[in-house]
């Protein structure tokens, strides 16, 4: 009887402990996350989003059933994720699965939000047969809405959630302002920082000469200009930054002219004016043996296209610790130019990204050799800066802030034929910027959470030369003194044999 007690009393113990332990689990969220880039833990930004939330959003999952094991790990993936945004945003998120497949009805639902099915293989019983599923969802806000069509393996959902919750509880979006009227890149050139920038801000063109109020603007930018800038224009500038003002400029101070082999200086009166301010762009090439590369067609008996290091396409791998540069990992530039600080000491100066160990610089003007042999000579300025930025009062007693990247073009899509995806982290790397100009940290950590670049280091050809007789000499040196001691241990054993009354 007594021992019949202490059973029933135990059960009562463990349930009754069950029952704290999960009432304990809905107040409080707590997850080991051990990968290298934390994908498995919210970033700060999307808490900081998640926490602004004020009012109920639905997140409805259009998801079939009986998915391949890849995809449903996605999924679940997926439900652990929007657990952790519900209970971040004080349970404002509520979200709820739907299976379009049972009936007609729900798949009509689903294409009418946006979800359409897709064809998906899948194998079942040594076979392999094609079925629709869906595989989307949608975040609704009041009657605003947003429809995420398909859900891919390795999609980085918590920056396409967060950036789309912003999007959809951002009221008042703060103006930003391009300047154009000097052979800027149009609207349509620069669609993919366009794109990225919508979310939090909004872009309007910007003629100095046409503008009465730049005050209203939390930042201006300024790429790639080719035309003069007037000195009333530059006045503009002066009187923007003197009452606080923020300016983004992406510097087109040399040009580089393939089609005709040459490169040119371009001088539009900023360089002069930002020297004023104590950043001094060159009128200098940047050459990089940690480059990208251009496509020549080889000839000979047959034609075929050939991938040449082209040094004129620095590969920047190096960056200080900056809110601007954060996560950022690879920046792809062309025809670059150096950047160094000129100014007094009352400024804050701060370099964000540089060159390689192994690279230089070629005043404009030159002529460009696809074919060129480049030395070791060629690459005497190592860790050349590419970007900066530079704060502090500008003719006023508010702070302004300048943000400069030595290359005009290094966000420019072009468009029609000669259009081309940019690298992501320049896209990255230029957002970041506003937000740090605007003094708005947004989407700031979570835009590179996730961006795995892992470039080789580039290392000298001495180093290589090095490396490849220590790989090629080691074992020979090892198995040399391995038959040594071999050949040492044999001999004293037959020493110690010969001698007079030596008994095994």
């Amino acid at each position: 009887m007594i021992k019949r007690r202490k059973v029933i009393y135990n059960i009562l113990m463990v349930a009754g402990l069950l029952i704290v332990l999960n009432s304990l689990s809905s107040m409080f969220f707590l997850r080991a996350d051990f990968t290298e880039d934390k994908r498995y833990t919210l970033d700060r930004s999307t808490k900081r989003i998640l926490k602004e939330v004020n009012e109920p959003i639905i997140i409805t999952l259009y998801i079939s059933e009986d998915l391949p094991t890849d995809v449903n790990r996605t999924v679940k993936d997926l439900k652990n994720l929007l657990t952790e945004y519900s209970h971040y945003s004080n349970r404002k998120i509520d979200f709820e699965y739907i299976n379009p497949n049972k009936n007609q009805e729900l798949e009509q639902e689903a294409i009418e939000a946006g979800i359409h099915p897709v064809p998906l293989e899948v194998r079942e019983k040594d076979q392999l047969k094609v079925q629709r599923v869906f595989l989307g969802m949608v975040i609704q806000v009041g009657s605003e809405f947003e429809a995420i069509p398909l859900i891919k393996p390795g999609i980085a959902m918590e920056y396409t959630l967060s950036t789309l919750i912003k999007r959809l509880t951002i009221k008042d979006k703060p103006q930003i302002g391009y300047i154009m009227g000097h052979g800027e890149p149009e609207f349509a050139s620069i669609e993919q920082v366009l794109d990225e920038l919508s979310i939090l801000y909004d872009v309007k063109p910007v003629y100095l000469l046409a503008e009465p109020d730049l005050e209203k603007y939390e930042c201006l930018m300024l790429i790639g200009p080719t035309g003069t800038i007037s000195p009333t224009q530059l006045g503009s500038l002066d009187n923007y930054l003197e009452k606080g003002g923020s300016l983004m400029i992406a510097m087109e101070r040399v040009r580089g002219m393939l089609n005709d082999g040459i490169g040119v200086s371009v001088n539009t009166g900023l360089e002069k004016w930002l020297e004023n301010k104590g950043l001094y762009v060159e009128d200098s090439f940047i050459v990089d043996k940690k480059c990208g590369t251009v496509t020549v067609q080889q000839q000979g008996f047959f034609s075929f296209p050939q991938q040449i290091n082209f040094p004129f396409l620095p590969v920047i791998s190096q960056f200080t610790n900056h809110s601007i540069t954060d996560g950022i990992e690879t920046l792809i530039l062309q025809f670059a130019s150096p950047i160094k600080y000129v100014g007094d000491t009352l400024m804050n100066y701060q370099p964000l990204a540089y060159t390689s160990k192994i690279s230089g610089k070629l005043k404009a003007p030159i002529s460009f050799n696809i074919g060129r042999n480049w030395r070791a000579q060629d690459f005497l300025y190592p860790d050349l800066t590419v970007a900066a930025t530079l704060s502090g009062p500008m003719g006023g007693e508010e702070e302004a802030k300048i943000c400069v990247i030595g290359d005009g073009n290094f966000i420019v899509n072009g468009f029609g034929a000669n259009k081309i995806p940019i690298q992501k982290d320049n896209i990255n790397l230029f957002a970041n910027a506003i937000d740090w100009l605007s003094d708005d940290s947004g989407l700031m950590s979570l835009r590179t959470k996730g961006v795995l670049s892992r470039p080789l280091k580039e290392i000298s050809d001495g180093k290589v030369l090095m490396i490849k007789y220590f790989n090629f000499l080691i074992p020979v040196v090892l198995l040399i003194a391995y038959g040594v001691i071999r050949f040492k241990r044999r001999s004293n054993r037959r020493g110690k044999r010969m001698r007079p009354g030596f008994i095994k």
